[in-house]
């Protein structure tokens, strides 16, 4: 039986839209530094106006760019023609909003960990789920990807996901221990995004049903001491606002 400090070890760090404490959030540059630590990315994924696939958190371009506009109404070549970079730092000028493909090929080539990519959709867009599946697929990912947003907030989702490719990792969700018990029901998960703290019997009981774990949520993310517990009561991944400070403290 592993102790509590071997799940210090084992319990997988995820970069909140990469390093994006030291690079410029949900590019390239930030998801590279946080693979090349052996570390998980989680990523934000939506659609442009002409059905391509972007990483970017917010619906418009507006806070991480040098543009303006909705994503949703922007072509992925006026996406690609924005600086993404300057607004962090000029060092990073010339950075720019990658597509879901470019991200699946740093994942390929930097990733190490077990688990390397969580996906989080923020929409859901004419072919993305064969354009997903058929991606990581071709690269190999399919095992180490796990899929949360609209993913996780619905089983309709999910299980359309899963007709897209039964080897696609989706979560569903539990806010708190009351929705444990339907979490590791649910037929289209093989992971729980978790939004609280967890002990480690219901830890035990999540793998017990077959599934592992995200430990996320704003009392976790935020907050390194809760992480650490978290790591301890054997979580599989722990996605966090912090990972540098979180990575000297699972050591």
């Amino acid at each position: 039986m592993p102790s509590p400090e071997d799940h210090l070890m084992t319990s997988i760090i995820i970069a909140h839209r990469g390093l994006d404490e030291t690079y410029p959030e949900n590019t390239i540059s930030a998801f590279k530094a946080a693979l090349e630590m052996g570390m998980a990315i989680e990523i934000d994924v939506r659609g442009t106006s002409d059905d391509e696939l972007i990483v970017l958190h917010d619906d418009t371009v507006d806070r991480t760019t040098d543009g303006e506009g909705r994503v949703a109404q922007m072509t992925l070549a006026e996406v690609k023609a924005l600086d993404a970079g300057s607004w962090w730092n000029e060092k990073f000028a010339g950075e720019r909003i990658p597509t879901l493909m470019e991200t699946f090929d740093a994942v390929k080539e930097f990733g190490t960990a077990e688990t390397s990519l969580v996906i989080e959709m923020k929409t859901l867009d004419p072919g993305c789920i064969t354009k997903i599946c058929d991606g990581l697929a071709e690269r190999g990912l399919l095992g180490s990807t796990v899929g949360i947003g609209l993913i996780h907030l619905s089983v309709d989702v999910r299980r359309r996901f899963y007709e897209g490719s039964a080897d696609f990792q989706c979560a569903t969700g539990a806010s708190t221990a009351t929705e444990l018990p339907v979490a590791i029901a649910d037929p289209y998960s093989s992971w729980i995004y978790v939004r609280y703290v967890m002990s480690t019997e219901e830890v035990q009981a999540v793998h017990d049903g077959g599934k592992k774990i995200i430990a996320s949520g704003p009392d976790i993310m935020t907050n390194l001491d809760n992480s650490v517990v978290s790591a301890k009561a054997g979580v599989d991944t722990i996605m966090s606002y912090h990972p540098d400070a979180l990575a000297a403290r699972l050591v």
